[in-house]
């Protein structure tokens, strides 16, 4: 990935390479210098690391007038990418869309700042072949992701790598069962969900081979909503915070909230000898579970479940570092 600073440099490249027209025959030797996939990929590292929609779109106003061969890898790459995000993201999209076809690939979309302004079957129109999305939801209502079903996700037909991130609602309704399935999405990251809504959420999603959670649960209530999943990754960080009445609960570890044990004897992810499963935990890097992530992996031996442990979550970790408006490529991994 390109660093920030290398980015800046990049942003101030034309100023530097137009301020005069001595520059221009510089100009024109760096970039027949550069094969295409070259700055195809300086492209999508630097547009996909942009997290600011005014400097996105600065950077593509600048970088559009730096030659015709730029410019054309940009429009691919913009249109492949799409980051739906904000309001001037959406008007810049409408202005592209004009003129283009859609043909997003990867798509990262913020339900907030844009559906005040627009319904959500507006934003469906940029993504009929998506395959992946990112979908942040800032504000939430009942009956609102059901909606969200219907209106979006069941309407693309590619998509089959989808994460979804609801905000930290201490007062979370649940999702009510919507009836609408959509059967093309085989990996699902829910990065945070509104409380006693899991089952409900996955019931939509029957075909979900691969499936990643954020938020601890008891998984043993998901178990009927989990039959086609095969690889299980659970995120349990350290100092995890349970809001309830005041105060709130907070617990050294997060690793005992999911109830592994009790969800196996469940049946969570039954295995046969033609269809191994497996769980993954993203734990703390101290040793202070240890002791439950040891039990954990004996009873995934004993029920036929491959288990692996990564401590990868630092002790400074809070339930705020879950980024709700960015994709992640490695959810899956």
């Amino acid at each position: 990935m390109i660093s920030a600073d290398m980015f800046c440099e990049l942003l101030r490249l034309p100023s530097k390479l137009f301020c005069s027209r001595k520059r221009k025959a510089q100009l024109q030797e760096y970039k027949s210098a550069l094969p295409y996939e070259l700055v195809e990929k300086i492209l999508v590292d630097a547009w996909c690391s942009i997290s600011h929609s005014c400097t996105r779109w600065r950077f593509f106003g600048v970088i559009s007038i730096l030659s015709k061969v730029w410019r054309d890898v940009l429009y691919d790459v913009v249109l492949r990418y799409a980051f739906v995000e904000s309001k001037p993201d959406f008007i810049m999209y409408e202005r592209l869309l004009s003129r283009h076809d859609p043909r997003a690939r990867y798509i990262s979309i913020v339900l907030d700042a844009v559906d005040k302004q627009f319904r959500v079957d507006e934003i469906a129109k940029h993504v009929p072949e998506a395959q992946f999305m990112c979908l942040a939801i800032i504000t939430d209502r009942r009956d609102y992701f059901g909606t969200i079903l219907q209106s979006l996700l069941a309407k693309t037909e590619s998509l089959t790598h989808l994460r979804i991130c609801w905000p930290p609602l201490r007062n979370s309704f649940a999702c009510p069962f919507s009836g609408v399935v959509v059967w093309s999405v085989t990996h699902l990251h829910i990065a945070r969900h509104p409380s006693a809504s899991l089952g409900s959420i996955l019931a939509s999603f029957p075909n979900v081979t691969h499936l990643r959670l954020g938020t601890p649960c008891f998984l043993k209530n998901l178990v009927p909503y989990m039959s086609t999943v095969r690889v299980l990754i659970l995120d349990a960080p350290p100092r995890y915070s349970v809001y309830t009445a005041l105060p709130t609960l907070i617990f050294p570890s997060s690793v005992p909230l999911w109830n592994i044990l009790d969800a196996l004897e469940h049946g969570l992810l039954k295995s046969t000898d033609n269809n191994p499963r497996q769980i993954i935990m993203n734990a703390g890097r101290s040793d202070t579970d240890r002791l439950a992530i040891s039990d954990i992996a004996l009873s995934c031996q004993n029920h036929g479940v491959a288990f692996k442990c990564r401590r990868i979550h630092p002790s400074c970790w809070h339930p705020s570092h879950l980024e709700s408006g960015r994709w992640n490529h490695d959810a899956w991994s």
